[in-house]
């Protein structure tokens, strides 16, 4: 007769019922927008953990629980706004017949274009007030803009890219045209570059 050995079963953590991973997706959510709140309202100096909690009508030490640092919560701000912008991204993207230079026409028309899921001013905050945020969106956005760039003419690419950027940073900073009309004309100027 065969004798076998018993090894006990590891100790894990089951899986968290999908009700409870929508609670916590949820609360994220939530603490995030409070943030946003907080940085869009006050600026990136009054984003403090307590300024946040108490936006969010929660203990610290609930934010905490999700994000346990103020760089985290800014990290993660960050990973929002980039995420709601590549949906649009991919969603304008599918939209457009002609496949030559539509990321780029996408990343124009995502980041000039007004848009509610593109809050600029908190990404410009997220941006600027930290190299490795800023390291980040580098890398978004040349992961994003790489097969145009390497489809189409590099100057025209790079020319409409730089306009791009500046634009939605002008746009952030409140530099660029207030006129409806007048943004609507610069934006169709850029699209009109983006064309191969």
């Amino acid at each position: 007769m065969m004798q076998t050995t018993h090894r006990p079963m590891a100790r894990t953590t089951p899986p968290a019922p999908p009700i409870l991973r929508k609670r916590v997706t949820d609360r994220k959510e939530r603490l995030l927008q409070a943030a946003s709140r907080v940085l869009l309202r006050h600026g990136l100096q009054a984003l403090t953990l307590e300024a946040v909690a108490r936006e969010a009508r929660t203990s610290k030490g609930g934010l905490l629980h999700h994000f346990p640092s103020k760089a985290k919560l800014r990290a993660s701000l960050l990973d929002d706004q980039i995420d709601r912008l590549q949906r649009d991204l991919l969603r304008l993207v599918a939209a457009d017949p002609d496949p030559r230079g539509r990321r780029l026409r996408a990343y124009v028309q995502a980041l000039v274009a007004p848009d509610p899921a593109c809050d600029r001013p908190l990404i410009l905050a997220a941006l600027l007030s930290d190299p490795e945020a800023l390291h980040r969106w580098q890398g978004f956005s040349d992961a994003w803009l790489g097969p145009d760039l390497n489809s189409i003419d590099p100057g025209r690419a790079d020319a409409v890219r730089a306009l791009v950027e500046g634009s939605w940073l002008a746009l952030a900073l409140g530099l660029g045209p207030a006129d409806p009309a007048r943004r609507a004309a610069a934006l169709k100027d850029l699209l009109r570059l983006a064309h191969a």
